[in-house]
């Protein structure tokens, strides 16, 4: 090799170690540089992965409350169109149609906010007022007893309750409303149950009064049943009704 070639061969690697740069170094910084990449890479990949793996699990729940919800709400007005299938064929074609909707709507509404079955309710209109929401209550001697509407309320006891619920009763006439009156009614009946403890006593307590079946007790006197059995008559051939559109149903 010449020797004129070996000194600036020589220049050439010291100015590259003046700036502090070799070819070793720089490969290194390279290959780290490039390792760092990769892995930043790697991480986005994953996060974007477990976005979209969280974006697909919400997706997966809200079809699954969807499907729920739907569910239920199918099964709620197979409900409504059973019981108004037992009605129809209840009443024999006494109530016109537009009424059956109408109290289907309002029971079952009503019955499933206090826990009741809907059939039960019906059973109670019907012996208080055959499904007339304009029925004028009257005593056995023909006199009026100033209950009013399909589940026959005194104004004085619907005042009361209308208080408690927050709802407004102003006049006689508020009681012929189906959906006060029902509202009101089951509310009511509902207290007197609770109030006795006891579904039979507090279905007796609606039509002869608290006060009545409290002295009666009080003094164990012995209780006219009578309203109560017609109830579970009506109550009974409506869920005979019920089992058999059911069994149709299904």
């Amino acid at each position: 090799m010449p020797a004129t070639d070996f000194p600036d061969r020589l220049s050439f690697r010291i100015v590259f170690r003046r700036n502090q740069i070799w070819f070793s170094e720089l490969v290194g910084i390279l290959f780290v540089g490039i390792i760092l990449l990769c892995l930043s890479g790697f991480g986005i990949v994953a996060l974007t992965n477990r976005s979209a793996i969280d974006r697909n699990n919400a997706l997966l729940w809200r079809m699954k409350l969807t499907s729920a919800a739907r569910q239920a709400e199918l099964a709620r007005w197979r409900e409504k169109e059973l019981i108004h299938e037992t009605l129809s064929e209840f009443v024999k074609e006494r109530l016109p149609r537009q009424t059956i909707n109408m109290l289907v709507d309002l029971v079952y509404e009503n019955s499933r906010t206090y826990g009741y079955d809907p059939l039960l309710v019906l059973a109670v209109i019907h012996v208080e007022s055959v499904f007339e929401p304009e029925a004028l209550g009257r005593y056995r001697s023909g006199k009026y007893s100033g209950a009013f509407g399909l589940m026959q309320l005194k104004f004085e006891t619907a005042k009361e309750v209308a208080g408690d619920l927050g709802l407004s009763l102003e006049t006689l006439d508020d009681l012929f409303e189906p959906e006060l009156n029902v509202a009101l009614g089951v509310a009511y009946l509902t207290r007197l149950i609770a109030q006795f403890n006891s579904l039979k006593l507090g279905i007796l307590a609606y039509n002869q009064g608290p006060g009545v079946i409290a002295k009666s007790l009080q003094h164990n006197r012995p209780l006219s049943v009578r309203y109560y059995d017609k109830v579970l008559r009506s109550f009974y051939a409506l869920k005979r009704m019920h089992e058999r559109k059911h069994g149709e149903d299904a």
